[in-house]
């Protein structure tokens, strides 16, 4: 968890489409949540080169991916970050994006030793009229399978690029979940103690 110089959350977007409604809620949470005290990242999975996990299990014995692309970097972020918002359009199937599952399933490999165990994370979701929930109960049950604390979600609508920032209700939930980020990541440093 953090020290006493402060907070780390990444945002990572799921999206295929750059500066699109999803990385616009992403960005929305971060904006709240990059206080004083906090340093945020935001991050596109489509910019990145991550290829599919390949079900090796490698992993369930040494503790480490043996792919070598850009998702080594990114275990170190998420290892160092106190809080992780992760953001998907819904796409067939009511789903997070292709690149939101290839980004899930690379994460098996901190899986074994519950590496991300009591991070806080958000989830966003971004749809055209359906399947918000789906892809909120995915990125929810991520969190759960890494036993992380879940801080809430926030879902918008729209469908061309900026579409979102007409829907209020959905940059008032991302507010409201970057505060609640804070909130919890205070509370369990406090709770840790000195």
């Amino acid at each position: 968890m953090a020290t006493d110089e402060g907070f780390d959350v990444v945002g990572l977007s799921c999206s295929p489409r750059k500066d699109g409604n999803t990385d616009i809620m992403v960005r929305q949470v971060l904006a709240t949540v990059g206080k004083p005290g906090v340093k945020v990242e935001f991050l596109r999975v489509a910019d990145m080169k991550i290829a599919p996990c390949d079900a090796c299990w490698t992993c369930a014995k040494t503790g480490q991916c043996h792919i070598e692309d850009d998702m080594s970097a990114l275990y170190l972020k998420l290892l160092k970050a106190d809080g992780i918002v992760v953001g998907s359009p819904v796409h067939m199937g009511y789903n997070v994006s292709g690149q939101g599952q290839i980004f899930f399933d690379r994460t098996f490999s901190v899986w074994h030793q519950k590496r991300l165990k009591d991070k806080v994370g958000g989830c966003v979701a971004v749809s055209n009229r359906r399947g918000g929930t789906s892809v909120i109960r995915a990125i929810e049950n991520l969190f759960s399978n890494h036993q992380m604390i879940m801080a809430g979600y926030a879902s918008g609508y729209g469908i061309a690029p900026g579409d979102v920032l007409r829907d209020r209700r959905a940059l008032k939930e991302a507010e409201a979940l970057g505060e609640r980020l804070g909130d919890l990541m205070r509370a369990l440093k406090r709770r840790a103690g000195p």
